[in-house]
């Protein structure tokens, strides 16, 4: 007989569903384990859409969504979610804070021994919200140091920072997970003599570097490799249209070259099943991991990603792949040929691996084993 206690946990974070990031992607994941092990979870989080209810309740969980106030650059403040936070957060034997986290100058001194403070990133901000770079710093790392245990996606994101030297006892590492597909699905519609395809799917935003894989395009063409490249992700977002803009006039004459837009959960499968290989060339911190690379692997596509901490983690446990010099387009180019060219690895060799570094199992337990 089963008589272990359930627990009432509160998940606190800025971005959940609508919102299309990792960190909705993690917190998904978090609570299929969580539901698994039978305990209930809040998720107290910002109404990011008016399409959907402020208030959702199923059998495990809850969704409550609260009002924003002030926009913030990319995202919002709450004041709804700090008076409802103070109101409820006594009734949870966890919270587990998500940070970045625009609320948290108010939350940390409500933190105690019971708090469990996931850090995924430090926000990168353009010269008109500097001030914002030192308010995440400083109140990340205070947060970081009220919490009981912090969980991080990859240490080698943080072994260089004083948050890792001054909590290095207290962080623990809990990668996100892939689960298997149906087999079906590892068979690309290609032929080996049609053009090497190249993938980008993401936010369409400067820190994304897609400058850099256009350029690595150009010489691509001089070389006469024939390639494609196919960019999937949002052209329609105002937050990124000028940066969206630029790219576009710079690939203008690339044949080579296509924007496909936003694409659904059928077509993204498609996507990964017909690319050569998914390219990541990420330029600042505000990538810390990269869990799209995680997703192309589990299609059994190989992933070339910039050498940024936190980013390499994936391919330098799995070596499904490779990694370029950060802004480096020359340094692209020659990872493309060598991946075109001598990727000895086929699409189930590239799963078989990837589900041995980054499984459901591995999660689930490692998440029960410190929560």
């Amino acid at each position: 007989m089963n008589d272990k206690k359930q627990k009432k946990i509160l998940i606190v974070t800025n971005f959940y569903k609508p919102h299309i990031s990792g960190i909705t992607t993690y917190i998904d994941q978090l609570l299929s384990s969580f539901i698994l092990d039978k305990n209930f979870v809040t998720i107290l989080t910002i109404h990011h859409s008016l399409e959907l209810s402020r208030h959702e309740k199923f059998k495990n969980y809850e969704i409550i969504r609260c009002k924003p106030f002030l926009k913030i650059s990319r995202g919002f403040i709450s004041i709804e979610l700090i008076s409802l936070f103070f109101k409820i957060y006594k009734k949870y034997d966890l919270i587990n804070v998500h940070f970045p986290l625009v609320e948290i100058f108010a939350l940390i001194f409500f933190l105690k021994k019971n708090t469990i403070f996931n850090y995924h990133c430090l926000p990168h901000f353009n010269f008109l919200y500097k001030f914002m770079s030192f308010y995440f710093v400083f109140y990340g790392f205070i947060g970081s140091l009220l919490s009981k245990k912090i969980i991080v996606l990859s240490k080698d994101y943080f072994q260089e920072t004083i948050l890792y030297r001054i909590n290095k006892k207290k962080i623990i590492e809990i990668p996100p997970y892939i689960k298997p597909i149906k087999v079906n699905n590892y068979y690309s519609s290609k032929t080996n003599n049609e053009v090497f395809t190249i993938g980008f799917i993401g936010r369409i935003c400067p820190e994304k570097g897609l400058e850099y894989l256009i350029k690595a395009s150009e010489i691509l063409k001089i070389k006469n490799i024939n390639h494609l490249i196919k960019i999937a992700g949002n052209t329609k977002d105002s937050r990124f249209q000028n940066y969206i803009n630029k790219l576009k006039k710079m690939s203008k004459s690339n044949q080579n070259i296509f924007f496909l837009g936003n694409i659904n959960e059928k077509d993204k499968e498609d996507f990964y099943r017909n690319i050569d290989v998914l390219v990541l060339p990420s330029v600042n911190s505000f990538e810390a991991f990269g869990i799209v690379q995680l997703e192309a692997m589990s299609f059994g596509t190989p992933v070339i990603s910039s050498n940024l901490r936190g980013v390499r983690t994936v391919i330098n446990n799995t070596g499904n792949g490779l990694i370029f010099k950060k802004n480096d387009y020359h340094d692209l180019v020659d990872k493309i040929i060598e991946v075109k060219n001598n990727f000895k690895k086929n699409r189930f060799e590239v799963l078989d691996v990837t589900l041995q570094k980054y499984s459901q199992e591995k999660f689930k337990n490692s998440v029960l084993n410190h929560f």
